[in-house]
């Protein structure tokens, strides 16, 4: 690429480093073959002042950059759990016999190239691909092909995949019985007008906060019991007093790094309700007297960043972003910024690196976000969900929200459902309801007449749950008692025909795929786990290395320095609890299975394993 393109694409960003992955990600889209070669990054390399190493190993750690030349359109095909679960495989088997293209492999005339990713989050119409940055569910072998033709024509099918229920699947579970709160708007607001979001009482909240003294709104929210919603369940009221008080610069940064397999509820809500989202980080912003907020969001979602853009570019317009907001002192506006593909950046560190044009690694804490977060200074970090529930929390008051859920995890909860029932996508029920009444209910019970065999509750980090925890309330803290974690609200069922080896290597393979590599149990300890799964997949395991499946998760919850190394024990060993018997019979080497010999001949041979 010629230096000048160069030189105007980093001067419409800024030539901090921070602005790193919106240069690199215009400069692939400009280069019309979805690459970044190596002259490129030397000349962005030099024009920002930034050490060639630097931005080469930038580039390295985010998956959705390559600098190996690809194709015109490239197709990236999902295959985390829930599309996993509902053929992925076959999707791919599809793709390949119409283009003639294994995984890693381009079309002679220079059109698509095929790769495998990991969640696409658009898990309740799995499953689903990405062709350049357009999401496609709901794939069937028919859909596919037309989808690829329509490319080639250069006519690209741009379906809404995500609107109305198809067969079942949905975005939005439309059921009376759900308890509506955060997703009360969803299918009523235009997320496209500013106007229709004020009409049904937008921003209230916000000149409700502006006449409330900061420290009001964090003993309300304390109040209130609203506890992060992202998986680790902090109480954010408590969160929110961490941030250092001073004259000095402060910031609300919300984690919209909706990386855990299963999980969409996010997508849907910056898609359907950008402004609820930004009146919450602006009540914040007030709350712990921050002027600047910064939503990460991750790059596969588009629909998201577009629309997340208008709303603040129409809350500009409308003086509620900017200087003295409703005629008070208060200075705020929102920037967003964009992730690469790293599931570890959903990690609050992780994410600031990256928002630093930084490889995605974890930091050591202390010190928190709260005292050096964002380029050194104190931030506030808290996802979407938590986020959008401050606004009717200051409307409504605490006592209102606490009313429902269970006195330790007041609220509603969105969970998100996918996998083998006969109805998925997102339903908002009260805090600890359970999963019989998720399935029964709200998933209007399992698919085709098949029998519940089991659910992963939590996302790829998360456990197992058999027929014995059906009545478990799926809440923040009761899972934990019995050795699962609800996580982000994940909940993927899987049938009889499901097998569990073949679902654990899946899971395993994502670990070692998503690795920073920066520590050594992780990077060493991911490649292990999955290369011993992969043997017992094969038929060649033993019941020794089923017990070393064990040894070795436990070893990396210790020593591993953040929490993707510490994950993987929770689904081995809760899967084990139920299906040890199905391993020990992969160790026969008659024993037939034909799930895992799909997969292992789909996702783990070619140039893209």
């Amino acid at each position: 690429m010629k230096p000048e393109k160069i030189s105007k694409t980093i001067e419409k960003y800024g030539n901090d480093r921070e602005h790193l992955m919106l240069i690199l990600r215009d400069l692939e889209v400009q280069s019309g073959k979805n690459v970044l070669d190596v002259q490129t990054l030397r000349s962005v390399a030099e024009q920002m002042n930034m050490p060639q190493g630097a931005v080469a190993g930038f580039v390295g750690f985010y998956t959705m950059f390559k600098t190996e030349p690809r194709a015109r359109f490239v197709i990236r095909v999902c295959k985390s759990g829930p599309c996993h679960v509902m053929g992925s495989t076959n999707v791919f088997d599809v793709i390949q016999k119409h283009l003639g293209i294994g995984i890693g492999e381009g079309t002679k005339d220079g059109l698509f190239f095929l790769e495998k990713c990991e969640c696409l989050g658009v898990c309740s119409v799995a499953p689903a691909m990405m062709i350049n940055y357009d999401i496609h569910g709901n794939l069937t072998p028919k859909r596919i092909v037309s989808i690829l033709n329509s490319y080639k024509k250069k006519k690209p099918t741009l379906k809404e995949d995500c609107g109305k229920e198809v067969d079942g699947k949905a975005c939005v579970i439309n059921d009376p019985k759900q308890m509506k709160r955060l997703i009360a708007d969803v299918g009523v607001v235009d997320p496209l007008k500013i106007e229709s979001y004020m009409a049904r009482g937008g921003y209230e909240a916000l000149k409700k906060s502006l006449k409330m003294e900061p420290a009001q709104i964090v003993q309300t929210v304390k109040d209130s019991g609203l506890r992060g919603r992202g998986g680790a369940g902090f109480p954010a009221g408590v969160k929110w007093t961490f941030v250092t008080k001073g004259p000095h610069q402060k910031y609300v940064v919300c984690n919209a790094d909706e990386g855990e397999p299963g999980t969409f509820k996010d997508r849907i809500l910056m898609e359907e309700n950008p402004h609820l989202l930004l009146e919450g980080m602006a009540v914040c912003g007030y709350a712990i007297d921050a002027s600047l907020g910064y939503i990460y969001i991750r790059g596969e979602y588009r629909r998201s960043i577009e629309r997340l853009q208008r709303a603040i570019d129409q809350a500009r317009q409308k003086g509620i972003l900017g200087k003295n907001i409703f005629g008070s002192k208060f200075n705020f506006d929102v920037l967003i910024k964009e992730g690469g593909g790293a599931y570890v950046c959903g990690e609050e560190t992780s994410l600031i690196n990256s928002m630093e044009g930084k490889r995605g690694y974890p930091r050591f804490k202390p010190p928190f976000p709260g005292g050096a977060g964002f380029n050194g200074l104190p931030s506030n970090v808290n996802n979407v969900e938590t986020l959008m529930s401050v606004p009717m929390i200051i409307g409504k008051g605490a006592d209102w929200y606490k009313a429902v859920g269970p006195q330790n995890c007041s609220g509603t909860k969105l969970y998100c459902l996918s996998g083998k029932l006969n109805r998925t996508g997102l339903v908002e029920l009260p805090m600890g309801s359970t999963l019989k009444e998720i399935i029964n209910v709200y998933g209007k019970g399992m698919a085709k007449g098949k029998k519940f065999k089991f659910a992963q509750v939590g996302g790829s980090a998360g456990g197992i749950l058999g027929k014995d925890l059906m009545d478990l309330p799926l809440d923040i803290d009761s899972p934990m008692k019995k050795g699962v974690t609800l996580g982000s609200g994940v909940v993927l069922v899987c049938d009889e025909g499901t097998c569990a080896v073949d679902f654990l290597m899946q899971i395993l393979s994502f670990f070692e795929h998503e690795s920073c590599g920066q520590c050594v149990p992780c990077r060493v300890g991911t490649a292990q786990l999955h290369a011993l799964v992969k043997k017992i997949a094969e038929r060649r395991g033993t019941e020794q290395d089923i017990d070393a499946l064990v040894e070795k998760a436990t070893v990396m919850k210790k020593a591993s320095f953040c929490a993707l190394g510490q994950s993987p024990i929770m689904p081995i060993t809760t899967m084990l609890k139920y299906f040890r018997k199905e391993f020990v019979a992969h160790c026969n080497p008659k024993h037939k299975c034909p799930q895992c010999d799909k997969s292992l001949a789909r996702y783990y041979s070619g140039r893209g394993h």
